[in-house]
């Protein structure tokens, strides 16, 4: 009895695929011609399915056919499960695959330089069977139009139709090298920026206030200093290099914070960056969702960079107390 079942469903399976055939093609001549079968087994399948359901799907003439009212709703609802059917035997199918195959990357210049240059070789010595093409820039790359498999952005979520996973948070801090705040004093509180050389990135969609919060305090300081770029790592060249403070992301400065190189200012206060958001975000379009390249890059990088934009409690007590003991 269950076999007898099973194979019915898999006959109003193929019976559905014929018909969604046949309205594409217009025409029951066609879809029999492009199947190899005869013209009264397409009409006899297209039947089964008006049987079993009891309503007419089509309305029949000599050279075309027309969709019911309950032939459109058929239609659509075919149309769905038929893709989401096939992409589910894709998406099994290929769960043991090896990865493989061509796999394009776009990432922001900076991260990619500091934390995907590193990651490359590993990455392609354990799947080396993917040829990797990295794309990095600072302009929006469209998934689509540019082949892009996966995405690697700042701020917001902004691209839509896409899977999304967070990477990281995407925090940013004020950053000065010791040599400076030795020789211009350390700020206690933001109020005290007001006097020191403050290097600002510019950005057209960037605020150029430093916002910053601790607790229920709100503070909005516009920096002031002989330094603008839109280039963050000229800016962190120039602040390693005691010129004045600057606004970072965390990713951008981890290292120079560990190696002492950089010392965090007010590190009590967060700083609320509109422009760079508050998550480091990896994407890709819905169709790639099933692709073992695409998943093993994905869970690579999480494994990798996972919370490389953000600084842990205990980090933070540790810089907040490495200064004060300053």
């Amino acid at each position: 009895m269950k076999s007898k079942r099973a194979n019915t469903q898999t006959d109003h399976l193929g019976a559905m695929r014929t018909f969604v055939k046949v309205v594409e093609a217009g025409s029951f001549s066609a879809v029999a011609r492009d199947m190899h079968i005869s013209t009264s087994t397409v009409a006899r399948q297209v039947s089964t399915i008006e049987s079993s359901l009891g309503v007419t799907l089509l309305h029949r003439t000599t050279h075309s056919v027309v969709l019911t009212e309950a032939g459109q709703i058929y239609h659509e609802r075919a149309v769905t499960l038929i893709a989401d059917l096939d992409d589910t035997h894709r998406v099994v199918a290929q769960l043991n695959m090896e990865p493989s195959g061509p796999l394009k990357l776009t990432a922001p210049v900076a991260f990619g330089r500091r934390h995907l240059s590193p990651l490359i070789a590993p990455f392609l010595a354990a799947y080396p069977e993917i040829q990797l093409d990295v794309r990095l820039t600072d302009n929006h790359n469209d998934l689509v139009s540019g082949g892009f498999d996966l995405d690697i952005h700042e701020g917001e979520n902004y691209l839509e139709n896409l899977v999304v996973h967070k990477l990281s948070r995407n925090n940013s801090i004020l950053c000065a090298s010791r040599a400076y705040l030795d020789r211009q004093g350390r700020p206690s509180r933001p109020d005290d920026l007001e006097h020191h050389n403050c290097l600002r990135y510019v950005h057209p969609e960037a605020d150029p206030r430093w916002h910053l919060s601790n607790g229920e305090m709100r503070h909005s300081i516009f920096p002031n200093g002989n330094l603008v770029s839109d280039h963050s790592e000229l800016l962190l060249d120039a602040v390693s290099a005691g010129l004045g403070i600057g606004e970072f992301e965390v990713w951008l400065v981890r290292d120079s914070l560990e190696n002492g190189q950089l010392e965090a200012v007010l590190p009590h206060y967060r700083i609320d960056n509109k422009l760079t958001g508050n998550y480091i975000y990896l994407a890709y379009l819905a169709n790639r969702r099933g692709s073992a390249k695409v998943r093993a890059l994905k869970d690579f990088l999480i494994d990798k960079l996972g919370h490389i934009g953000q600084l842990s409690e205990q980090e933070m007590k540790r810089l907040a107390t490495s200064v004060s003991c300053l």
